[in-house]
């Protein structure tokens, strides 16, 4: 069998050499058009990279600014009330006035404690007994020596105070 040696004709020579510039032409506009699409592709991943880094960074920024603010409140945790309790004010049969009149005797020498850190004031709990119960409270010529019975120490500073007469 034989191929006819159609390449001599230049009908056929035409028609070959259109279709390579149509196959070249072809091939140049694919690689045009894959290559925009790649470029546009390459870019949006790009932005998509930026964004991505930009939500780590500021949410490892929020992160560390809810830690730091934790640690602050907690270290900012402070005296905010006093409550006292009387341990044997009925077995004294003490009235109301002079209960008040204790009640704002001590708590005028523990002013000093309202708004401070629970935690200075924890490590200064033994001053705060020595305060209260090294002084002679004075009420309608009767003198009362408190003795700090029990402590709690949190947002409200509760202590519980025994009561005992002196002799002048």
């Amino acid at each position: 069998m034989h191929i006819p040696p159609f390449y001599k004709k230049t009908t056929w020579q035409a028609f070959f050499i259109g279709i390579l510039t149509g196959v070249v032409i072809g091939y140049m506009f694919f690689l045009y058009v894959y290559g925009q699409h790649t470029e546009r592709w390459i870019e949006e991943n790009l932005t998509l990279r930026n964004e991505l880094s930009q939500v780590k960074q500021e949410n490892e920024l929020l992160k560390q600014d809810k830690d730091d603010l934790n640690r602050a409140n907690e270290e900012r945790l402070t005296i905010q009330d006093i409550e006292l309790n009387w341990h044997n004010a009925d077995e004294l049969d003490l009235d109301r006035f002079t209960l008040h009149e204790l009640n704002e005797n001590v708590l005028q020498e523990l002013q000093t404690v309202m708004g401070r850190n629970i935690q200075s004031v924890s490590d200064q709990r033994e001053l705060i007994i020595r305060t209260i119960e090294n002084k002679l409270y004075n009420i309608r010529d009767i003198r009362y020596q408190l003795e700090v019975h029990h402590i709690t120490i949190s947002t409200t500073l509760i202590i519980t105070i025994k009561v005992h007469i002196t002799s002048s």
